[in-house]
Formats: structure tokens, C-alpha cells, sequence
């Protein structure tokens, strides 16, 4: 489709955002503006708008009264990129297959279910994309089409490479937006490639609010569509030291919420849509701009943090979790009602009545259809949209809609996090998992929200009926959307483990307990173990692994920080084991710029068997400061 064909002005609104400001001889009539202001892992309970009583967000109260609030809101995923898609295409993840949390990464050659997999993985789920396609024609496009002036201030996570950025999605200018999923800091120097580091100590936060300022100062007489997507309130955890000691002062009467880290990054969010409101109210912008503010998912329950707000792993036996999302279930990550309800408040001017609240059940693939319907523009008969037009709902109605649909095919194996996709219709809620196990015995799951909103009482074989009826209506979904849906493993091994001491089996290999070792069984290429138990130090340090291997190539170790959060070519190094199936000590010296958070062994590149009896870290004068003896 040539994209000039996309839109078509609505009869009554020719020339709609074609036309400058001053032409209009009544300036209520104007085309109206667009902020689309989105948190990063704000959950449903992150505020004082929704029932938080630890939290303070008076701006969010502010922007309530004047808004409509969404009570049943939800993130077309439990993960970021992929809800983050959604919002620029109007699509579900599915449709798109992007369903995880890639946008940082090179997609994979397959991003399909694989035919195979590792032995202890009893359902393969798919690779998935990260990358927003150039085809995909964006909001930002349809918007620049219709004569908006576009910008793009904070995270983007929507591909790796630069030719998938903002400013080739649609956007005029992008600051700040690329492949970063969390900033490297919040705090300058920041380490982001399109923002340049301010003064030491600026708050990333009031840079991004700063940038969206002045552009909004920029705008004068053509219409402008603005998305402020902060990279606040994800990790690493850190907020302004005079917020933080302001919080640590404070009891949550819930007894729920007691991060004050996450407390003083969402005071300094709040500020920021402050700072925005008090703008565009002194510009005289406020009757002609409509306000979206929403979050990407649920808020953070599986990392543990610091008072200095060092990320201690999901596996932690101290710290705090980030949030609390009581009386929701469970967060970021999972399709329960913590991992995708989400926020949302809209404001329309001349529309939006005060402090009204909505019921109606709304998603983010909505959002796109629905600001074309706000501002007069029809798209192309032959664009795909799956979400609908929110409109009778901003008006007080009701909305036209049979059911909204999640689709999580993954595994998190940092944290119990199961793939599973979901039906909400009406009040009730249907999950399939695609796996069971400890944490996840049923493969059908059936709530009725109304009255179970934490998703306590599963009614699946109560209300067959009601169950066949969802499932069915599930089937339907993936199938038209074309959804990757998981599969059996054949290679699938009950013996194969999970877990060992903290070691964990990734990419094409399997771990088993042989002997008093550790055996690492490769089935290809890439056979890779990683484990988040490790001591909160920083370096110099030194490894030492006893291992005996009949396979073949060079071994690497890498590490993480809570700085340096993924792994990569700057915290590796290659060691060279003797495939002659004897035991030797394999010592790497590693000094990691900040305290460790996880570590990665790579004993070799091709298929074959390894065995491990011992790894222990050490200090560098020789202090042993952890020890892996898998002979006991």
C-alpha cells in the first residue's frame, strides 16, 4: 500500500491538520494537539489516583480531575516492546510477533517456534522479533501525514539498529529513543548515543521533561503530536536522594508498598507530567491538546533491591521488591491482573467531564484508532487495525466489543513467569498456560474479575460452559491473528534439571547431575550456563572452574553489574579448555566496574558433553567469596 493512500480526511474535516493554527477564525475549532505520556513498568496501584496510599503523585491527581479514568486498562502485553508495538501499530503482539522484551536485541534468523530445544524445556515457544517493521505504518506517520509536527523524548525499544529508530518511524526529532531497554543511568553521564550527557548528576527524568518542553515551546502555530516515553520507573533503580530519605520516613498503611527507591522515581515521573501541565497551560495550549497517559505493563515484583537501589536478582533472599501491586496478582512479566492492568488516564478538551471515571474495558492496541477517530482522520479501508475506537466510552457510553485478548508465549527463567495466552470477556478472564509445574499446575485458568479481582478462585472446572466458550474464542484469536503459538519439545528429557545451585541451563544445552559433577549436555552450538546467586562485588576478581569437556572450541565467561546489566562483547573474556576429557582449572581474572549481579559460562561452540565439579569466585588477594562443589 503506498502510504500517501493511507488517510482520508473524515467528511466535515477537510484539510484537518493541513492547515496552520492562525487560518482558524474560532481557535476551540483548531486541530487539536497530542501528548502521549508513557511510564515504564508503572503498575495499576503506582499512584494516589488508584488507591496507592504510599506513593505521592498530585500531579496524576491533577490530570484526573480533568480527565477520564480507565478502572479496566490494560497493556496488550506484560512486557514492554511488545506493548510498546502495539501502541504504534494498533495491532496485538501476536500479529505482529513481537511478544517479549527484544527491542534491544538483533532479531533472530527464526524468530518462529523452534522444531527443537534444550532437554529440561518440555514446551518450546518462540524465538520473537524486537523490531518494529518499516512497513508497519505508525501513529507517528499517520499523525505526520495529517500535517503534525512529530517528536519522540525517551525510550523507544523497538529495534536494535538505528535504522529502526523514531526518526525513520515517523518522528521529526527523537531524543533519546534507540535500542536501550533500561538507561545504562539515570543520572548523568548517562551513556545514551542521541543524549548527550548533561551536567554530572542531572536526573534523567527532568532531561527527557526539559527536551519535551522545548519542544513544545518550538511548536507556535502548526499542530504537534509529542510522545514522552520515559524510561523512568525501570531499572536500575535510583531516584533523587532528597525523595528517597523523604519516603524511607513513610509507613504504607496497606502495608503493602514499601520501596522508597521506586517511591522517589515515580515522585520525580509525577513532577515531570507537572512540568508538562503547567507548559502547555501557560502557552494556552491546554483546550487544544489531548492527553494519553498510560503504562507499558504491570509493576516490578520479581527484583530485589537495595536501599541504594543495587538490583539483588529475582532469586534474592533480602532486599525489596520495586513494587507492590495488591490487591493484584503478581506483575511485570505475567498475565495475571499485576502484570497487564495498567493506568490510563485521557483527556480531551471539550469533551472529557470532570473526574469521570470508565469502566469499559480498553487495551493499548486501542489507542492508535482512537486518536484518529479524536482528530477527524479515517484511515485506509485496507489498514489492519485490532483495536478499537475508545470514543463512546471518552463520551460516557458504552463500547462495542466482544472480548480483548493476551497473547506471552515465553518462559521468564529468571522468575516463575509461564508462557500463557488470555481472554478477557466481560467480567470474566480465561488464561491457558502452555505448561505445567510447580508454580503453574493447571493448564486452564478461569477468574471472575468482579469479585476475584487477585485471581484466587480458579472456576475452569466449575464452569465448563463458560471455559469451553473462552477457549474457543482464544482459538479463534490466534488463529486470525496468526500468532506463534508453543509446541511439545521431542527432545524433552524429565531427568534433564532446571536448576542446579543456582546455575541455570540456557541457550542448547541441558544440565544434569552425573557422578558427583555437573553435566552440561550440548544438543548444538551455543551451550551456556548462568547464575544470579553471586557476591555483590566488584573487581578485581577471579574465577576458577573445574571441568573436564569432550567437546570442542573456545569457552567464554561473561558478567553483569547492576550498571551493565546485559550481556555482551564488553564484560567477555575467552579462556581455551583441552577437549581431551580430563580435569583441569580453567581460571578467569574479570574486574567488573560495579558490584556483580549475574555471570555466564560458556565451556564451548559445538555439541558434546561437559562436566563440572567446582567453581568459585575469589577476591583479588585471594579470599574465596563463593563456591559451586557440586560433589556434595
Amino acid at each position: 500500500m503506498n502510504r500517501r493512500t493511507f488517510l482520508r480526511t473524515a467528511p466535515g474535516v477537510a484539510g484537518l491538520g493541513l492547515l496552520p493554527f492562525r487560518t482558524y477564525a474560532n481557535n476551540r475549532t483548531r486541530p487539536s494537539n497530542v501528548v502521549f505520556f508513557l511510564v515504564d513498568d508503572m503498575g495499576w496501584m503506582d499512584s494516589t489516583v488508584y488507591g496507592s496510599r504510599y506513593y505521592k503523585t498530585p500531579n496524576l491527581e491533577r490530570l484526573a480531575r480533568i480527565s477520564t479514568r480507565f478502572t479496566n486498562a490494560y497493556s496488550a502485553s506484560p512486557l514492554c516492546t511488545a506493548t510498546r508495538a502495539s501502541i504504534m501499530t494498533g495491532k496485538y503482539p501476536g500479529r505482529l510477533h513481537i511478544t517479549g522484551a527484544g527491542g534491544h536485541l538483533k532479531d533472530p534468523q527464526n524468530p518462529g517456534v523452534p522444531e527443537t530445544g534444550p532437554p529440561h524445556v518440555q514446551v518450546l515457544g518462540p524465538q520473537g522479533k524486537g523490531t518494529l517493521p518499516l512497513e508497519e505504518y505508525t501513529l507517528a506517520e499517520a499523525l505526520r501525514e495529517a500535517g503534525y509536527r512529530t517528536c519522540f523524548v525517551g525510550k523507544w525499544h523497538l529495534g536494535h539498529d538505528e535504522k529502526y529508530w523514531p526518526e525513520h518511524q515517523g518522528f521529526d526529532i527523537n531524543i533519546g529513543g534507540g535500542r536501550w531497554p533500561g538507561p545504562p543511568s539515570h543520572f548523568s553521564p548517562y551513556r545514551i548515543s542521541n543524549l548527550p550527557d548533561g551536567p554530572t548528576g542531572e536526573y534523567i527524568t527532568d532531561r527527557l521533561t526539559d527536551e519535551a518542553i522545548r519542544f513544545i515551546e518550538s511548536a507556535k502555530t502548526v499542530p504537534f503530536f509529542l510522545n514522552l516515553w520515559h524510561y523512568a520507573v525501570h531499572a536500575p533503580y535510583q531516584g533523587k536522594e532528597e525523595h528517597i530519605e523523604c519516603f524511607e520516613k513513610k509507613k504504607d498503611p496497606r502495608s503493602a508498598q514499601d520501596n522508597a527507591v521506586m517511591a522517589a522515581m515515580i515522585r520525580s515521573m509525577d513532577e515531570s507530567l507537572g512540568r508538562v501541565l503547567d507548559q502547555l497551560e501557560e502557552k494556552g495550549l491546554m483546550d487544544h491538546t489531548i492527553i494519553i497517559f498510560t503504562s507499558d505493563n504491570g509493576g516490578n515484583m520479581y527484583d530485589r533491591t537495595t536501599r541504594d537501589g543495587t538490583n539483588l536478582g529475582a532469586w534474592a533472599s533480602e532486599g525489596r521488591t520495586p513494587t507492590n501491586n495488591a490487591p493484584l496478582r503478581s506483575g511485570k512479566g505475567s498475565v495475571y491482573e499485576g502484570g497487564v492492568r495498567v493506568p490510563a488516564l485521557i483527556y480531551w478538551p471539550g469533551v472529557s467531564r470532570t473526574e469521570s471515571i470508565s469502566e469499559e474495558i480498553i487495551t493499548s492496541v486501542d489507542y492508535y484508532p482512537t486518536l484518529l477517530d479524536m482528530l477527524g482522520i479515517t484511515p485506509s479501508d485496507s489498514v489492519v487495525f485490532d483495536g478499537i475506537s475508545i470514543v463512546p466510552a471518552l463520551k460516557g457510553g458504552k463500547l462495542d466489543r466482544e472480548a480483548i485478548y493476551g497473547h506471552f508465549p515465553h518462559n521468564l527463567p529468571a522468575v516463575p513467569i509461564q508462557m500463557a495466552s488470555w481472554v478477557r470477556k466481560k467480567d470474566w478472564k480465561l488464561i491457558r498456560f502452555y505448561q505445567q509445574d510447580e508454580y503453574f499446575p493447571n493448564e486452564l485458568e478461569l477468574y471472575h474479575l468482579a469479585t476475584d479481582i487477585g485471581e484466587i478462585k480458579n472456576r475452569a472446572e466449575d464452569l465448563p460452559e463458560v471455559t469451553r466458550e473462552l477457549e474457543s474464542m482464544l482459538d479463534q484469536h490466534l488463529e486470525r491473528t496468526g500468532a506463534a503459538v508453543p509446541k511439545r519439545n521431542p527432545l524433552y528429557d524429565p531427568n534433564a534439571l532446571r536448576e542446579v545451585q543456582g546455575w541455570r541451563p540456557m541457550g542448547t544445552c541441558g544440565i544434569f547431575m552425573e557422578d558427583e559433577t555437573l553435566r552440561i549436555q550440548s544438543t548444538g552450538g551455543d551451550p551456556y550456563i548462568v547464575n544470579g546467586d553471586v557476591p555483590k562485588e566488584q573487581g578485581p576478581l577471579r574465577i576458577v572452574i573445574k571441568m573436564r569437556s569432550q567437546s570442542s572450541g573456545t569457552g567464554q565467561f561473561f558478567w553483569t553489574t547492576d550498571q551493565e546489566r546485559g550481556f555482551g562483547p564488553n564484560q567477555r573474556l575467552d579462556f581455551h579448555p583441552i577437549h581431551h576429557g580430563n580435569w583441569e582449572d580453567i581460571e578467569v581474572s574479570f574486574q567488573p566496574k560495579s558490584p556483580l549481579l549475574e555471570i555466564r559460562i560458556d565451556p564451548s561452540v559445538a555439541p558434546g558433553i561437559v562436566d563440572i565439579q567446582r567453581i568459585q569466585i575469589f577476591s583479588g588477594d585471594g579470599q574465596v567469596l563463593r563456591t559451586w562443589d557440586f560433589t556434595k
